[in-house]
């Protein structure tokens, strides 16, 4: 595909759709072998993401003056025989939750409505490094505290897919700019499904990785300049339309960081090793205790591990021995609410609790709020439920390649108030439970997960599968990831925003 581009293929209506269409590791080669220049790639992208945000609302921020000038110093330094990095001339955009020096970071709370960071939160500090370029920041709920994305700040975004319809939360406008082609790639972040839902609902490829793999210095909430107490759980990752490009971003903002000293020192995720098909041993799910998927999404599971075993993949539906889902899910409450509301300020705590307090029935809510009134032994106590589901789930990994099991309990719903049932094969489900009860369990156990979609729905809607792998093996993960993404048809355009 590459070879197709010149540098005058970038007009708005020819070229810029052509580049558009192209991975982050093409664009990069394609920049890196002069076939096109980092400013021509950046107009082409600025030009799709002024042209198509408007209907979207993913893009809330632009810095088209900063990107254009670093485009064209890095035109220049190519032409001196300068290479900054393997995303030299990439243009991106990254989740506003991410401190970015000296361009506004407002987490999508209007009390940061004119916060302007003096340092750039540690992802986008190195993805700068590797040459990459920002020239926007993407919409989220208000301190990514919601499984969908809309506040009073930004208003709300649309799925791609249908605009009546919602891209996920928190990296909604993440998901969103990266399957409309407004961007290369993002970097969303994830404490209970915010990189995995969104790629389900909006038909790309992300990865929460294994807990502390990545950084998560200078993400919001924590407040700024305060103490950091989101401690477990959270995590920065990639989403992109490409396995390969999720691997290479991974491979350029993973590590140990002084800053986040519980970010250790790992062996990187490295080259890719193809995996054939053949013998791949695959355990697969439906449903994970309270959790089960609405019909549709089954029977594309379904399909598709049907799919894997005819091509020689030993595929067989099983759940860990003695791993109480219903359990996790309060593990997961307790330590969301325990490290991100508990340390709030009392009549900031008051609130933080009582948009849960009316959802009574849903088993996240009730343990968030649960959280948010542990003292420290209660804490330790949770910490140490959490152990044994870790021991649990990584025992019954060791005797698999990956385990597949849905995203949500459906494709994308319609846009949705806060709370309010969502619905699931014709009947109400809780709130949380809907949107996030496959995920978080996920974030309790700090696995690695791949999502990636799998197929569609009647009506067109993308379906993503979580692939989850165990503990410090991503690399390994995202082997198999590339391995099953042409079995479901890999990553398709929306149609309304094929370039």
């Amino acid at each position: 595909m590459t070879s197709t581009v010149s540098p005058q293929e970038s007009g708005v209506t020819g070229g810029a759709r052509s580049l558009a269409s192209l991975t982050t590791t093409e664009l990069a080669a394609a920049i890196r072998e002069r076939r096109v220049s980092a400013v021509e790639v950046l107009d082409a992208f600025l030009a799709r993401a002024r042209q198509l945000n408007p209907s979207l609302n993913a893009v809330v921020t632009w810095d088209e003056a900063n990107a254009r000038k670093r485009a064209q110093a890095a035109d220049a330094a190519l032409s001196r025989g300068e290479l900054w990095g393997p995303l030299h001339g990439v243009p991106f955009t990254v989740k506003d939750a991410f401190s970015t020096q000296g361009l506004r970071t407002t987490s999508a709370h209007p009390a940061l409505a004119e916060y302007v960071p003096a340092r750039d939160a540690t992802v986008v500090a190195r993805l700068k490094a590797a040459g990459a370029i920002l020239f926007g920041k993407t919409n989220l709920p208000p301190f990514a505290g919601d499984f969908q994305t809309h506040g009073p700040l930004w208003g709300r975004t649309n799925n791609p897919h249908d605009l009546e319809r919602t891209p996920g939360g928190s990296s909604g406008g993440a998901a969103a700019a990266v399957a409309a082609g407004l961007t290369p790639f993002e970097v969303g972040s994830d404490i209970g499904g915010s990189i995995r839902q969104p790629a389900h609902y909006c038909g790309v490829v992300g990865i929460k990785p294994t807990e502390h793999r990545v950084s998560t210095f200078g993400h919001i909430p924590d407040a700024p300049d305060g103490p950091r107490h989101v401690r477990h759980m959270a995590c920065a990752g990639p989403l992109a339309r490409s396995v390969a490009d999720v691997r290479l971003i991974l491979s350029l903002i993973e590590g140990a960081d002084p800053l986040a000293p519980e970010v250790p020192p790992v062996a990187p995720v490295g080259a890719a090793k193809p995996r054939a098909l053949k013998g791949l041993r695959l355990a697969w799910a439906d449903t994970l205790g309270p959790f089960q998927a609405d019909r549709e999404t089954r029977e594309v599971l379904q399909r598709f591990t049907a799919a894997a075993r005819a091509e020689g993949a030993v595929v067989e539906q099983a759940v860990p021995a003695g791993q109480d889902f219903a359990d996790l899910v309060e593990v997961w409450g307790l330590m969301e609410g325990g490290e991100v509301g508990a340390p709030l300020p009392p009549p900031v705590r008051d609130g933080y609790q009582q948009q849960f307090l009316p959802l009574e029935r849903d088993r996240l809510a009730k343990a968030i709020v649960q959280g948010t009134r542990m003292d420290m032994t209660g804490y330790g106590a949770a910490l140490t439920r959490r152990d044994g589901h870790i021991a649990r789930l990584e025992d019954f990994l060791a005797g698999w390649d990956a385990w597949l099991v849905p995203v949500a309990m459906t494709a994308a719903p319609v846009h949705t108030p806060f709370g309010a049932p969502v619905e699931v094969d014709g009947g109400p489900r809780e709130y949380l439970e809907a949107f996030g009860g496959f995920t978080c369990l996920f974030n309790a156990t700090g696995s690695p997960v791949v999502v990636f979609p799998v197929g569609r729905t009647s009506e067109g809607l993308p379906v993503g599968v979580q692939l989850v792998g165990r503990r410090w093996a991503d690399g390994a993960l995202l082997d198999v990831a590339e391995a099953l993404l042409p079995l479901g048809g890999g990553v398709r355009w929306p149609p309304a925003f094929t370039p």
